[in-house]
């Protein structure tokens, strides 16, 4: 019966200097575990800063890119329109002109 009491004895001991040890452990890792908490907070709002930024540059990329479709276009079209003047010059020539009497 004596080494039941020994055994339990021994168990609650080593419970009570396992919970000491646990408490020392948690008050020399506390700074440790907030420091890499900060510095986790602080690389996530790096991250999303830097993540606005590539949508503020995909914004203004898709914004460059229409201006410069929109002024491509513009050139075309009036390249298109001026490479067209010279026929219609030509044809205006060759058209008979009608006089109409200018009576009343």
């Amino acid at each position: 019966m004596l080494l039941v009491y020994v055994s339990i004895a021994i168990l609650v001991i080593s419970l009570i200097l396992l919970s000491i040890a646990f408490v020392s452990f948690r008050k020399k890792t506390d700074p440790t575990l907030s420091y890499i908490n900060t510095v986790s907070e602080r690389l996530q709002e790096e991250n999303n800063a830097i993540q606005k930024q590539v949508n503020q540059l995909k914004n203004k990329q898709e914004a460059i890119k229409n201006d410069m479709d929109w002024k491509k276009s513009v050139f075309i079209f009036t390249f298109a329109e001026v490479k067209k003047l010279p026929n219609v010059f030509k044809s205006s020539s060759k058209q008979k002109l009608h006089e109409y009497e200018r009576g009343m």
